[in-house]
């Protein structure tokens, strides 16, 4: 898929590219207030959302940690989306250790430092797969149930980092 990032949504601390693919947080407000935009999280939506079909998009990460990618249903709220139950996503921390969002109750066993991700959707089998792109190892797959439109969801919170859509 031709994944680009949607600028109305873009959280306040982002810079996008005059593309919309690539992403990189900011200490400085960059965007006014805007009803669509996301209010104080550093996160951003997709420009398409999907409503059945498969679906898969690939996103380079850099090295600087504190990253999510994923998915979100429209009704994501602007506030906190990594703990409104309405994310599924595969987070990096600044310690390079990866967790997912929802938590499940066991760690990530990834061993390497992940720097090409692969996302697939299934809407109707409720599934979201993520793959070590480079070998397409599975690393994490969620199990849900989608009910509206769901969104690819970016979030990043390092300025040593970078998303960047293939």
């Amino acid at each position: 898929e031709q994944v680009t990032l949607d600028p109305q949504m873009a959280g306040p601390y982002l810079i996008l590219s005059q593309d919309h693919k690539m992403l990189r947080f900011s200490r400085i407000r960059n965007h006014g207030d805007s009803p669509k935009r996301f209010l104080s999280c550093p996160s951003i939506l997709g420009s398409q959302g999907f409503t059945s079909g498969r679906h898969y998009w690939e996103v380079k990460v850099g090295k600087g940690g504190y990253c999510a990618l994923g998915v979100a249903l429209e009704s994501v709220p602007s506030e906190d989306q990594l703990r409104s139950g309405k994310v599924w996503a595969l987070r990096q921390k600044l310690c390079g250790r990866y967790t997912a969002v929802p938590t499940p109750p066991y760690p990530l066993a990834v061993r390497e430092e992940l720097q090409r991700i692969r996302v697939h959707l299934d809407y109707e089998a409720g599934r979201v797969t993520f793959y070590n792109a480079k070998d397409m190892t599975q690393i994490l797959q969620f199990q849900a149930t989608f009910t509206e439109k769901v969104f690819p969801y970016f979030w990043i919170r390092s300025v040593d980092n970078h998303i960047h859509l293939c």
